[in-house]
């Protein structure tokens, strides 16, 4: 082996050496800033979706809700509707009874008055 060969192999050992440091350099950067920054926006995206699923579901709840309770009064005007006109019917009934209590007490009131007077 010549002194080429031997020249050739440090040189080659040399720069495999300087390979490998720039290598290695490259994986601790990528370990230290690339890999972290990743994974900070990955949970920033993550967290934003799950923002935004909180709100939609937020919003679907409320909307079903709504429509649930706005059918559920219309379930129960329903039901109580004959209630409701029997009700109607029976105070219209009473009031005119009333009117008619209050007519015969006056007329009682004046005959009592004419017999009074006549006595």
């Amino acid at each position: 082996i010549g002194l080429g060969a031997l020249v050739t192999a440090l040189a080659t050992t040399a720069a495999a050496d300087v390979t490998g440091l720039l290598a290695a350099s490259a994986m601790v950067a990528l370990g230290l800033f690339i890999i972290p920054a990743r994974k900070r926006a990955a949970k920033k995206e993550m967290n934003e979706r799950l923002a935004a699923l909180r709100a939609q579901l937020t919003e679907a709840l409320s909307s079903q809700f709504g429509k649930e309770m706005t059918g559920s009064a219309q379930r129960i005007v329903e039901a109580i509707a004959p209630y409701t006109r029997f009700v109607r019917s029976e105070k219209t009934k009473l009031e005119e009874t009333k009117t008619q209590l209050s007519e015969a007490r006056r007329v009682q009131g004046r005959l009592r008055a004419e017999i009074e007077a006549a006595l």
